[in-house]
């Protein structure tokens, strides 16, 4: 089963139902808070709250940050309700669940879950003794023979949310100057990547030419690095990163800029679902303090994960506009088709609502809509007007 898409309706600054569509690669742009991060979190708070088991919707985790349920549901409509739907397209499986709860936070409860597979359809609908009828955001139990195929397939799909959605964070942890193994890496990456050294060690454990290890090179190989790990005490390891025509000027990670140190997390899992690992990828701000050229390179990886065997799926929020190009001159060369990408434009309404507008693009590149058109106009006049000075304060000749 792989999700293939997503909506939302009243949550966060949402309050209108939003229907994400999600590509193999998925970014979203906009102006800062307008939602993108809310939508990139929500698969990362679904999956949170699958494995939290109760209540419905985890808000205690790393992803609700101890939200009320207030501040979960959109402020502008002052209405309790959530509704949100997962659909996995070769099932085909849709389900939608609306969920109540206390603006001052007292409680959560499910009202309804609808499940549609292939032909058969059932509804699940809350009575007076709902606490023990729903079990996280499914049933305790299905009564009949019609609805049993269904809540199995249902629970496997989610199971699959709980065990595939790899969130990294905006805020990403440093490595240490020396990072202690323990022996044993979780599946899944910290929402920080203070664990993806971990990752690594684990990599060069099996094999100092493991595909993980190698996979994660490949950024700093396109920019005249080399990454290597480095074991000088029993137990401790040292990130290192020499220029690929001088390996013994060895730098630690720790010492190099922040964006290697912040990027590496983000490598990490794609090299991770290119290998196996959770393929459910949602990332905030992987271009976080890279250069331009730097840049370039992650967005090469991005649309070289996005079309790998494996067939991941990348959702990522950003501001860069070089990412953005990056992926139209891949479309254009041929590397990625049209179809296996997505941006959505999202957006705040003067009512302090959102909505976030889908924008395709044609085998050259082009967007589809118009939507994206003025997003980056700063760069554009603060250029013109730069140039307008420097003509005008231009000598005269003779």
């Amino acid at each position: 089963m792989q999700l293939t898409s997503f909506s939302v309706e009243n949550y966060r600054a949402f309050a209108r139902r939003q229907d994400i569509d999600l590509r193999p690669l998925t970014l979203f742009f906009g102006w800062n808070s307008g939602g993108k991060s809310a939508l990139v979190r929500f698969l990362p708070l679904l999956s949170e709250s699958i494995r939290g088991i109760t209540p419905p919707i985890c808000l205690a985790g790393e992803v609700g940050r101890q939200a009320t349920w207030a501040e979960l549901v959109c402020k502008s409509t002052k209405r309790d309700l959530l509704r949100f739907a997962l659909h996995w397209q070769q099932t085909p499986l849709k389900a939608e669940w609306k969920i109540r709860g206390e603006l001052g936070g007292g409680w959560q409860a499910i009202q309804s879950l609808e499940i549609r597979a292939g032909t058969v359809s059932t509804t699940f609908i809350s009575t007076e003794k709902e606490e023990e009828e729903w079990h996280g955001l499914i049933p305790s139990i299905a009564t009949d023979s019609n609805t049993q195929q269904p809540f199995q397939t249902l629970k496997n799909g989610l199971n699959q949310i709980a065990s595939q959605v790899q969130w990294i964070s905006g805020v990403r942890a440093r490595p240490s100057r020396i990072v202690l193994s323990s022996g044993t890496a979780r599946p899944v990456l910290s929402s920080d990547g203070h664990d993806a050294v971990e990752h690594l060690i684990q990599a060069q454990l099996r094999s100092t030419e493991n595909p993980l290890l190698e996979e994660t090179r490949r950024f700093f190989q396109a920019l005249g690095e080399h990454l290597s790990l480095d074991n000088p005490i029993t137990g401790g390891w040292r990130v290192l990163l020499s220029p690929r025509q001088s390996l013994q000027v060895a730098v630690n990670l720790c010492d190099t800029g922040e964006g290697y140190a912040q990027v590496l997390p983000v490598l990490v899992a794609l090299a991770a679902a290119r290998l196996g690992g959770p393929r459910l990828l949602c990332l905030e701000q992987p271009e976080l303090h890279l250069h331009t050229r730097a840049q370039t390179v992650l967005a090469d990886l991005l649309v070289a994960s996005a079309t790998a065997a494996s067939k991941p799926t990348i959702l990522l929020e950003t501001h860069s506009e070089i990412l953005l190009m990056s992926v139209q001159l891949a479309i254009a060369e041929g590397k990625i088709a049209p179809g296996m990408v997505r941006v959505y434009w999202v957006e705040s309404r003067p009512d302090g609502t959102s909505d976030a507008t889908p924008i395709d693009f044609d085998s050259h590149g082009q967007p589809t809509a118009t939507a994206l058109m003025g997003a980056f106009d700063e760069a554009v006049q603060l250029g013109r007007k730069l140039m307008a000075i420097q003509l005008k304060e231009e000598p005269s000749c003779g």
